[in-house]
């Protein structure tokens, strides 16, 4: 009498080659003959002679029930499509250093939410090859200045480089007298009304977890500290000053965007870096890059020159800038954040994040430098996009922080910048109708 296993209806049926079949394997599925004959059926614990029959018959698969679990056709898809977007990022990571962690933990971390995305959104791969877009739109109609500059002038002090609203010059006033008080302080910030919405609700943001909603400037002050609440300030303020940069020069939703990831990413790493604040890493991550607005404002045509030199020769777009300018955005923010009597913290931050000394004293800028290279690498569209900057080994080891970390904080980051973006650049981001 024939042996029949029980098994549930869940168990894994996988095809086998006739040539694989061995005695005491399980039939999964009935296995019939060319004419449609019964021959085997499901269940059946297989004998040699059983095996003799389906050779003769002509049976080439045959289904068999299976201990090991089904493959997960999703999770094959996704390892697949991970080592295709490896190869196609390599480009934009040439300058960071992929055979060291955490330069290929970024690129993998990199490769892994493109494929995700490529997958989600049904984005055939080999689209992906395609020529980009620039980040501005084409900017051919502005490659030659009708008057000459000296490109000197913007980093010498001889052109003033851009206003800072009033506001903040009031509030220093405010919070340097004598008898300054949280009250005191929050009149000043009431009179920009703009400036008091986005505030209110950066500070009720997932950035900072507000328990209870906080409804006042007075209440904002006494949850996040007066210091803390100065440096949020300073950084908005900054960011209103160059709201009128023209579209066609830039898109300026990449630009917000770029810059609320980089200080999203930069405060979360001072959460777990002893002695950094989070607060003023993530207003040196939102004017990281505050340079090339000038660049835009004063030099749009060499601003033009320098993006295009970036695109075609797949440099980082400081190398362009320093070969069309003689010096890049990070030198221009030096000047301007200077000019605009910032913190010295504050003005490291902006002007050395390409290039961090690496020193324990400076983790801040460190911070910015790692929180840039992530958000650029992370960027859409994963292929075709700027160049990564390279890591500095001295400004990573200087954190302390182990390489699994960055996966943490862009997985943690993502609701936050869409957050910040919300609050902040809405006006700035908004897509023409």
């Amino acid at each position: 009498m024939d042996a029949v296993a029980e098994h549930g209806g869940n168990d894994t049926v996988v095809k086998v080659p006739i040539e694989d079949i061995t005695h005491g394997m399980v039939v999964g599925k009935d296995v019939n003959g060319q004419n449609g004959m019964l021959l085997l059926p499901q269940g059946l614990i297989l004998s040699e002679e059983h095996i003799r029959t389906m050779r003769a018959f002509g049976v080439h698969m045959v289904d068999i029930v299976s201990d090991a679990p089904e493959p997960d056709s999703a999770a094959e898809a996704l390892r697949e499509a991970e080592t295709t977007c490896l190869d196609l990022l390599r480009p934009r990571f040439a300058e960071l250093n992929l055979t060291v962690a955490p330069g290929e933990t970024v690129w993998r971390l990199a490769a892994n939410r493109a494929a995700k995305r490529f997958l989600a959104e049904s984005i055939p791969l080999e689209t992906a090859l395609e020529k980009q877009a620039l980040l501005c739109l084409p900017p051919e109609e502005h490659l030659f200045n009708r008057k000459p500059f000296d490109p000197a002038l913007l980093v010498s002090g001889e052109v003033e480089l851009a206003t800072l609203p009033e506001v903040y010059a009031r509030l220093i006033q405010a919070i340097n007298a004598p008898d300054s008080t949280p009250r005191t302080i929050a009149a000043v910030v009431r009179h920009d009304p703009s400036l008091t919405a986005k505030l209110l609700r950066l500070v009720n943001s997932p950035l900072y977890g507000a328990a209870a909603p906080i409804d006042t400037i007075s209440r904002a002050i006494a949850v996040v500290g007066q210091k803390e609440l100065t440096t949020l300030v300073l950084g908005l303020a900054a960011c209103n000053a160059f709201s009128d940069i023209a579209p066609e020069l830039w898109d300026m939703r990449d630009f917000w965007g770029h810059a609320a990831a980089c200080g999203v990413y930069a405060a979360a790493l001072a959460e777990a870096c002893p002695g950094t604040t989070p607060d003023r890493a993530f207003v040196g991550g939102l004017l990281h890059d505050i340079g090339q607005l000038v660049i835009l404002r004063k030099l749009p045509a060499a601003a033009g020159r320098a993006l295009l030199l970036a695109r075609i020769e797949g440099l980082p777009l400081t190398e362009a800038e320093t070969a069309v300018l003689g010096f890049d955005h990070a030198a221009v923010g030096r000047a301007l954040l200077s000019n605009w009597h910032f913190p010295a913290s504050l003005i490291d931050m902006v002007a050395s994040h390409h290039q961090p000394s690496g020193r324990p004293e400076q983790r801040e800028t460190a911070l910015i430098h790692v929180a840039d290279i992530l958000a650029t690498a992370l960027a859409w569209p994963a292929v075709g996009g700027p160049q990564v900057p390279p890591l500095s080994e001295a400004a990573w080891a200087s954190l302390g922080l182990p390489e699994s970390i960055l996966a943490h904080v862009a997985a943690a980051g993502d609701e936050r910048i869409r957050e910040i973006e919300s609050v902040f650049f809405n006006d700035m981001t908004a897509t023409p109708q």
